[in-house]
Parts: C-alpha cells; sequence; structure tokens
C-alpha cells in the first residue's frame, strides 16, 4: 500500500507494480538484448556479423558496436558513409569485395582505428 505522498507502490520497493528487483532484470535483459542485437538478415557469432551475399542494397542497422569482423561481400552496396561505420572502434576486418561500389569518402576509415583488414 502506497504511503500519503509517495508514488503508489513507492513504499514497499516496487515500480510500475513490480518488485524493484524484477524491474533490473527486466532492464538488464532489454539493454543486454540491444548491444548483442544482430541486423536483420545477417548472422552474428562472437564478434562476427555476417551479412554477405544477400542482395543488401544499403548497409545493414543495429551493426553490434563490438563487432571485430563485417562480412559484406556479394552484395549490391553502392556506397558506404561515415555513420555506417561509425560506433565500430573495435573493427579489424571489413569485408567489402564484390559490391557495386564506386568510391568511398574520404576518411571514411577514421573512427575504425582498429581495421586492419578491407
Amino acid at each position: 500500500m502506497a504511503t500519503k505522498g509517495s508514488p503508489s507502490g513507492a513504499s514497499d520497493g516496487r515500480l510500475c507494480g513490480l518488485p524493484l528487483w524484477m524491474c533490473v532484470v527486466v532492464l538488464s535483459a532489454v539493454l543486454l538484448g540491444q548491444a548483442s542485437a544482430c541486423p536483420a538478415l545477417c548472422t552474428c557469432s562472437g564478434t562476427t556479423v555476417d551479412c554477405h551475399g544477400l542482395g543488401l542494397k544499403t548497409m545493414p542497422r543495429n551493426i553490434p558496436r563490438t563487432t571485430e569482423r563485417l562480412e559484406l561481400n556479394g552484395n549490391n552496396l553502392t556506397r558506404v558513409t561515415k555513420s555506417d561505420l561509425a560506433g565500430l572502434k573495435y573493427l579489424r576486418v571489413l569485408r567489402l569485395n564484390r559490391n557495386q561500389l564506386q568510391q568511398l569518402p574520404e576518411l571514411l576509415f577514421q573512427k575504425t582505428p582498429a581495421l586492419s583488414r578491407l
């Protein structure tokens, strides 16, 4: 029962109708799920995101920030922008062969300091 002047349920350790510890567990699961989300159509294993041969015309979204290897070969990509690679500071290997790329923007890889193989 809520006490006078406090939000409903706040006095008994509840938030949104659930015990506080359950809220923490649910929130943690949601956040971990987002951190390890895999782009649509791609497969993810460890720190590798494999999107090769899917006929993609645009860069996939929701690439995990912990990605070290990104397989994009054999698609129909026509461009890659700086924002496509933003936040991928652990990216070591990027495969872009067999796409429709004509040019890459200047300083495209400036924010991917670990990149050692293109």
